[in-house]
């Protein structure tokens, strides 16, 4: 899908040259350029030494987004889209602290649109935060912010028709919501940046709020067809379609007392759509027929849902939804997994990433340090901007044996995020090196001898290892049957010292976590029976600081230290050369997983455990 031409020839002289920019710069880039021709020399950055230029029609024919950059020693041409050669060009600057290596870049996207989704109705952030990603979001050349603004906890967008709706005893978790003026104020903010705003009132479902503030038991209440349409009637007052051509009516997840007549939708999206908007819905969601043309459609359960071919659609599948993913196992969906994988090409609208925290959270702050923004932001970049060749389902949530071919995909991947790293001070970027790590499962619920466990062939080379994966099985590790599994690895030191490790056997989903899994329970790593030894020494867990909270009743009991990301890791000690690092997993609950990796693994090397 792209190519990379850098001549050996020149990428040799660029190492020995003192003082250059090592060649590695221009591979670095994230999201990747279509193609990259290295050429010889450096430019140090100049903004007077820019020139535009118009472009040809070979980058016009590539559509508004395409670009092309020419950096040589006395200057840069730039030709096409601005904003996205300006972008490439500073992160250029910023990965060799002011020295470009000479190239000519060609660029454009695959997918028209790539989003990040925040979910404010349950947890309201402020502005002020939203603000911040969206800089972000415009360093990597996404182009699209969906802002699902209503929920069950909150309508948080000010309704000057309805103002109970922002009242605080209407409102749960926090009476905070957003001023007509704020929201128009983060719409102009995000149009500075080229980035669209879909703006989403969630209806008839997760409309507890609504209910409330309006005294009815059923979302088919005769009056509930006029306040809703007059409420996208106020919205649309604050929006231009020339800047916000999308509007987003929800209508997933509809409960039996949420539903109303399919003519109800009918005519809320005829009349969107009278004010020249484009209507997106969920899908699965409630299905209204008798509409002229097929409705946009959000698909948020991925592989699972036939589309029809003539459908317009986004793609937020399940690797995308990060409120269940683990920041490492971002890495497996970035590297292999296609968006936009079905139905004709005119129809992939694009991408959205989305962050549902559905459980309370402390302060606002939370929702990025429990999950995995920043991460998400800079290896979705690549994976949204270029696509992916194959959509490979047997790498969903595990990496391929690194003695697999495909193996190197992620290793690059890996290799470009980190060393984004840096830009991000001190935001929560929860990326490690994971790829060095060589790890052998065995399937047994009896305890052996480190080397009498009965290790299978495959090497697993990760920092999160489902033997199962909780969303779709064609990266199962093991059929489950055993009950229990064991990984193992050998870890060699090169002196004695204590180190950090960051180690979890639960794997907390900060979307219900607690009522899909066992309680924690103090003293042990889970109620499951998990064990991590090292030289044949346990390792104690944390002291954890809510133990045996279960069930759905906890939701609004906000995540502490569950989440591998918050806590401090532990400190082990190894001996100088071989040290035997074991983790016991028993089966139990939704997510069957561990996370076991050294975040600073400098003087240390890993070999996977030797066959029977």
């Amino acid at each position: 899908m792209m190519t990379l031409r850098l001549p050996l020839a020149c990428l040799a002289a660029l190492c020995l040259l003192p003082n250059v920019l090592r060649a590695s710069a221009l591979d670095e880039l994230m999201p990747r350029p279509k193609t990259i021709e290295a050429t010889e020399g450096t430019w140090r950055y100049a903004a007077q030494a820019i020139k535009t230029v118009p472009a040809t029609p070979e980058i016009e024919a590539k559509g508004a987004e395409a670009y092309q950059l020419t950096i040589t020693p006395s200057g840069v041409t730039l030709a096409g889209n601005e904003r996205y050669a300006m972008i490439t060009l500073k992160q250029l600057a910023a990965l060799g602290k002011g020295t470009l290596p000479c190239a000519t870049i060609t660029d454009w996207p695959t997918l028209p649109n790539r989003g990040l989704l925040h979910d404010t109705g349950r947890n309201w952030q402020p502005i002020a935060q939203l603000k911040m990603q969206l800089d972000w979001l415009e360093k990597y050349k996404f182009n699209v912010f969906q802002w699902h603004i209503t929920d069950n906890h909150g309508w948080r967008l000010q309704s000057k028709k309805y103002p109970a709706l922002s009242r605080p005893e209407n409102l749960d978790r926090t009476d905070r919501f957003y001023t007509q003026q704020e929201f128009k104020d983060l719409i102009a903010y995000a149009k500075q940046r080229g980035i669209t705003v879909i703006p989403e009132l969630d209806v008839p479902g997760h409309t507890e709020t609504m209910r409330r503030a309006f005294k009815v038991q059923r979302m088919n209440e005769p009056k509930m067809r006029q306040i809703i349409a007059d409420l996208f009637d106020e919205l649309m007052t604050l929006l231009d379609p020339a800047v916000t051509p999308y509007i987003h009516i929800g209508s997933d997840e509809v409960k039996q007392h949420e539903q109303v007549p399919g003519e109800w939708i009918v005519g809320w999206v005829k009349q969107i759509e009278a004010k020249g908007f484009k209507v997106i819905a969920w899908g699965p969601g409630q299905n209204p027929s008798g509409l002229e043309k097929p409705l946009i459609r959000q698909y948020w359960m991925g592989r699972q849902v036939r589309r029809p071919t003539n459908e317009p659609y986004f793609d937020s599948q399940s690797s995308y939804y990060i409120n269940h993913v683990d920041p490492l196992e971002l890495l497996a969906a970035a590297a292999y997994q296609q968006p936009c994988l079905t139905g004709p090409t005119e129809n992939h609208l694009g991408a959205i990433f989305a962050v549902w925290h559905d459980d309370a959270i402390a302060k606002p702050e939370d929702l990025l340090t429990m999950n995995p923004v920043f991460p998400a932001m800079v290896l979705y970049s690549d994976n949204f901007w270029n696509g992916r060749e194959k959509d490979d389902m047997r790498y969903y949530g595990n990496l391929p044996d690194p003695s697999d071919p495909d193996f190197a995909l992620a290793v690059e991947l890996e290799r470009r995020a980190l060393a984004h790293k840096r830009f991000f001070n001190n935001l929560p970027y929860h990326l490690y090196p994971q790829t060095q790590m060589r790890w052998r499962m065995a399937e047994t619920a009896e305890i052996k001898p480190f080397n009498e466990l009965p290790w299978t062939n495959r090497v697993i080379a990760q920092g999160t290892i489902y033997p199962q994966h909780f969303f779709f099985g064609q990266s199962n590790l093991t059929n489950g049957k055993s009950g229990c599994v064991w990984f193992g690895t050998v870890v060699h030191s090169d002196s004695a010292r204590t180190v950090e490790l960051i180690a979890d056997c639960m794997n907390y989903s900060r979307s219900d976590g607690r009522s899909r899994d066992s309680a924690l329970v103090a003293g042990k790593w889970n109620a499951k029976g998990a064990e991590i030894y090292l030289n044949g020494t346990p390792i104690p867990p944390p002291k954890w600081k809510q133990p045996g909270l279960q069930g759905g009743g906890t939701r609004e009991k906000p995540l502490v230290d569950e989440p591998w990301m918050v806590r401090q890791p532990l400190r082990v000690t190894l001996k100088k050369g071989r040290n035997e690092l074991l983790i016991k997993l028993p089966r139990k609950g939704w997510k069957w997983s561990t996370t076991c990796f050294f975040p600073n693994a400098e003087g240390l090397t890993f070999e996977a455990p030797a066959l029977p």
